[in-house]
């Protein structure tokens, strides 16, 4: 039986195309076995071709009609196949030809499964020098997943350098020209909580009681907002699920970023413990300086030279009213400030990364 379903399986064009691509020397394999996180492989597959490296890159089927690498001068071989498929092709003798397999998320979370890659596997691709993942969940995933031995064995990487794991943050998304700040000023704000919806309008009526109504609220990607109310429909809009493409333009016109992160919801103290907000990508990627609480601030690197830092969710008007009237001189400090720790943190992961791969 099973080699009937391994039968049924290569008769894939998907499966057939990979299997007969030649690996070229000095290739890396990236997996990327979710059906998200797509938006980050850009940042990924340019650390390993600044290192001179060749990339191929798998990633499920769901995202073939929207590829972030839309503004990416070289981009990789991409092949989509469903963690059914990934499963079958990693075992294909190929593999020892790629001098790294590299999981851009070392978990599978789809449907009914729930587990570490390498348990759905239920074994490690052979490439000629191993495997190297990343870890976005550092806590609790690495201990529950039984991943330490990879974090021992130095083939492990986190997002923003959680629990002593180096860093290998992927923010770059192609060539695209920053823009200064816009006449009206626009904010593009991730909303996935309830507490949030409301935090958000009364923070915007609060601003209209002030007689300040010249700006606007971009709510991007998925939210659980349903429809905004009445009195904001002229401050406050949502993308819903968009293109990469549409996104990145979005994010390239905007002025700041509200990543919403809420010390009142108890679910946000991850996002300064072990996983990393996807907003931080964004802010070193596109230079949006960011509006955010103190008490996450110091985790992303963000301080008032580069960032708009507010002490309590009350203080959020406040922070918007700064922003609003911020004279471009201050907002291109702002820029400028972030590009230096953009850099930084490229450069610290880049440097990381050639560790690992020339040791």
């Amino acid at each position: 039986m099973p080699e009937i379903r391994r039968k049924n399986l290569r008769s894939k064009p998907s499966y057939r195309q990979f299997s007969n691509l030649p690996v070229q020397d000095r290739s890396i394999l990236i997996v990327e076995p979710n059906p998200y996180h797509f938006e980050i492989l850009p940042g990924f597959c340019k650390y390993f071709q600044d290192l001179g490296y060749l990339v191929d890159l798998i990633a499920q089927p769901n995202l073939k009609t929207d590829s972030p690498f839309i503004k990416y001068e070289h981009p990789p071989e991409i092949f989509y196949l469903s963690p059914k498929y990934q499963k079958e092709v990693l075992r294909l003798e190929k593999i020892k030809k790629y001098e790294y397999v590299f999981f851009s998320t070392s978990v599978l979370w789809e449907d009914n499964v729930r587990d570490s890659f390498i348990n759905f596997l239920g074994y490690e691709p052979r490439a000629k020098n191993g495997l190297l993942m990343v870890e976005h969940n550092v806590i609790p995933f690495v201990k529950e997943y039984g991943h330490e031995k990879y974090v021992e064995d130095k083939r492990s990487f986190t997002l923003g350098g959680q629990q002593n794991i180096p860093i290998l943050n992927p923010h770059y998304f192609g060539d695209h020209t920053i823009t200064s700040r816009s006449i009206l000023t626009t904010f593009v704000a991730v909303v996935n909580e309830h507490k949030n919806e409301t935090f958000l309008f009364e923070t915007c009526r609060a601003l209209i009681k002030k007689s300040i109504s010249n700006f606007k609220i971009i709510i991007a990607g998925r939210t659980t907002i349903s429809e905004i109310p009445e009195d904001l429909i002229g401050i406050i809009s949502f993308t819903g699920k968009t293109k990469f493409v549409d996104l990145w333009e979005i994010y390239n016109r905007s002025d700041f970023f509200l990543p919403m992160l809420n010390p009142e919801i108890g679910t946000h103290q991850r996002y300064r413990e072990g996983t990393v907000t996807g907003s931080w990508q964004i802010i070193l990627g596109f230079l949006k300086p960011a509006l955010i609480h103190s008490h996450f601030a110091g985790y992303y690197q963000l301080n008032g030279d580069n960032s708009i830092i507010f002490d309590s969710n009350e203080a959020l008007v406040n922070a918007i009213e700064e922003a609003i009237f911020m004279k471009q001189e201050n907002y291109t400090f702002l820029q400028e400030n972030l590009k230096t720790l953009s850099g930084k943190i490229y450069q610290d992961s880049l440097e990381n990364l050639k560790n690992r791969i020339t040791k």
